[in-house]
């Protein structure tokens, strides 16, 4: 019986592992390295920011935008040299589960903004760029998204690679 239940927990164990997202692969990868910035923003911070009394506009638009956020992860690269995870992760990303909502080009840089929807929901937002491996980033956002809520978002946090997200509600 004990066999039984220990192969259960393996095959279940195994399953999980196997089902991890091309997107937590990544972070998984080259968080902790060095070279690499990870932010990673919980439910629970905004919860506890939302209950901040005050009287400022800005912050209560702040906080209207981060309503239906659950979290917002963020990998960036600090300087050259590093391995160019944006084109990894554009390789390895299941196309087929996300929209795209727009892509920019320039000579060395591809900016790209993916949404996974349910139903009619938006229910998590990449953006990836992707260069020449001194650039690269990803922002992962989710919860129960629009796009107004992002851009008003940005203006509201000065993280790494955010201002790429400026006038995405246009």
């Amino acid at each position: 019986m004990k066999k039984i239940i220990i192969l259960l927990l393996l095959v279940a164990l195994a399953g999980t592992i196997s089902a991890q997202s091309a997107i937590d692969r990544i972070f998984d990868k080259y968080a902790g390295k060095d070279g690499y910035t990870t932010v990673v923003i919980n439910s629970f911070m905004f919860k506890f920011l939302s209950n901040i009394e005050t009287s400022d506009p800005e912050y209560e638009s702040f906080k209207s935008a981060t309503k239906g956020i659950e979290s917002i992860r963020i990998l960036t690269q600090d300087g050259k040299g590093s391995q160019a995870f944006g084109k990894e992760l554009l390789k390895i990303l299941p196309w087929d589960e996300y929209e795209e909502l727009m892509v920019v080009k320039q000579s060395d840089e591809e900016v790209v903004f993916l949404v996974k929807e349910e139903g009619d929901r938006i229910v998590e937002f990449l953006l990836i760029v992707s260069g020449n491996g001194d650039e690269d980033a990803l922002i992962v956002i989710t919860g129960n998204i629009d796009l107004e809520s992002i851009s008003s978002l940005t203006r509201g946090m000065d993280l790494p690679a955010m201002e790429n997200l400026e006038g995405l509600d246009k």
